[in-house]
């Protein structure tokens, strides 16, 4: 399935190896910022932060793959914020590296490189994926080379392929669940495009089933024992329902916000940049062909959740491993862009987005203490570490809280020393029969010392990074009982 073109650029005429260097010079950059800005965590990060203290089949809702990737991560770099910002830089590369192998096998090479490059215009992957995701950044990556493969194979079957494949959808079930929709969708697509075809006539093909499912089968196996644990939260999640009138009409809407959310931003610029040209593709494309039998049986099987499983509710990040391949899609049904004359308006956009997404993330936490909207980047993670320390903490002894933020912070800060989180409602942790810090923040703070009985607290209040003058402290509380 070679698509040759009758037309290079300068840009596209570049060596890989150049391409790969200008992919790693914006991705360290990246994690460069991400160092620099704060030394707090967000949500997924401080989630991680905490996972990853010990190696499991299962830690909620989520499978356990990047989990065990930060673990391995941690194990050589250190427990840090760079162990954090790198792992995650490194998938939304290869992210990035998979789909333009794809897409340079599929059309002509100033498409191909952009088809990669404008998966920076769907906000999940150019500022949401850099702002504080984690497992969907890692089901996008596992998609992506997933999509490479099946590439590979339509071109000309051969065993090792069909091994990656397994290797490939093993892994992406070990990512994130909704792997499980993209994966059937592409094999629908397959299926029903009479070129790509063959790829299912191989008993190759079994093998393929077989890898994947070894892969799968030891987080399958806790899976059983941890149904509700690993379900309740994807399913509060979708909201779902068990009516039709309204509660479909509820699904379809959030559904077409979703897409919209997602696919709004490169149509208009898209359109901008393309005109008219934008608008008409080549039907007769093979390639064009299958991929809209893919958003096809995309569409069936979201409509099907909304219908028999009830959905109604649907966010765009959960799009992100659907649909990180729109551009991919649109250049591939328009080669005649080839050779359009503003296809350096496009590049040069790109160019200046990129740097903008990397100017805000990094000016972000000043920007919120500007406007008096604090984050979790705006907490002092470095001073509140320093007033435990200088209080007598010694870095290794247990810490029990409440917050979950709070607990990964301190895991960064003292990675020697076990974290445990004690909510409203569970049985005090083992940590708290012997020598221990209890540290709590806020109204829930103090909550915490309650639920703990006689421990005296001793409060410490600390300004948020950035804040203005007249912002209250944040009231944190501590102990040491021994």
């Amino acid at each position: 399935m070679n698509f040759r073109a009758m037309r290079q650029d300068s840009f596209a005429e570049r060596s890989p190896a150049t391409l790969l260097l200008l992919l790693l010079l914006y991705v360290a950059a990246h994690v460069a910022s991400r160092v620099l800005i704060s030394d707090a965590l967000e949500l997924d990060e401080a989630e991680q932060a905490l996972w990853t203290q010990q190696f499991a089949a299962g830690y909620g809702a989520q499978p356990p793959l990047y989990t065990w990737l930060q673990w391995a991560v941690f194990k050589l770099a250190g427990v840090s914020v760079l162990s954090l910002s790198l792992l995650k830089n490194a998938l939304l590369a290869l992210t990035y590296a998979f789909v333009w192998l794809a897409a340079r096998r599929i059309m002509a090479a100033p498409l191909a490189v952009l088809a990669a490059a404008s998966m920076l215009l769907l906000p999940q992957i150019g500022w949401e994926s850099q702002r504080d995701l984690t497992h969907s950044v890692l089901v996008t990556t596992l998609a992506s080379a997933t999509l490479y493969v099946v590439v590979c194979l339509i071109e000309r079957p051969r065993p090792a392929l069909y091994v990656a494949l397994g290797i490939a959808a093993g892994l992406g079930i070990m990512s994130k669940y909704s792997f499980a929709v993209f994966l059937a969708a592409l094999a629908l697509a397959v299926l029903t495009t009479r070129e790509a075809r063959a790829v299912w006539r191989s008993p190759w093909i079994f093998a393929s089933g077989l890898i994947a499912a070894v892969i799968v089968l030891p987080h399958l196996l806790w899976l059983v024992d941890n149904w509700q644990l690993a379900s309740a939260r994807t399913i509060e999640k979708l909201d779902a329902t068990h009516g039709f009138g309204q509660g479909i009409a509820r699904g379809l809407g959030s559904l077409a916000n979703a897409f919209a959310a997602t696919l709004a931003a490169p149509a208009l610029i898209f359109g901008i940049v393309f005109g008219r040209a934008a608008w008409r593709r080549d039907n007769g494309n093979t390639h064009c062909a299958f991929w809209r039998r893919y958003l096809i049986a995309l569409l069936v099987i979201m409509l099907a959740m909304i219908v028999l499983a009830g959905a109604t509710h649907f966010k765009g990040r959960w799009l992100q491993p659907l649909l990180f391949a729109a551009p991919l899609m649109f250049f591939c049904c328009r080669p005649g862009l080839a050779s359009h004359p503003h296809l350096h308006w496009l590049r040069r956009t790109l160019v200046v987005l990129a740097l903008l997404f990397l100017t805000l993330l990094s000016l972000r936490p000043a920007f919120n203490g500007w406007r008096d909207n604090m984050d979790q980047l705006n907490e002092p993670a470095a001073e509140l570490a320093a007033a435990l320390s200088a209080a007598g903490y010694d870095g290794r002894t247990p810490i029990v809280t409440h917050d979950p933020v709070l607990g990964g912070v301190l895991r960064v800060r003292f990675p020697r020393a076990p974290v445990s989180l004690w909510r409203d409602g569970q049985p005090a942790p083992t940590a708290m029969q012997g020598p221990h810090l209890l540290v709590g923040k806020d109204t829930a703070g103090a909550a915490l010392f309650e639920r703990a009985g006689n421990i005296a607290a001793t409060p410490l209040a600390l300004h948020y990074r950035y804040a203005r003058p007249d912002r209250p402290a944040i009231e944190y509380r501590y102990a040491l009982p021994h």
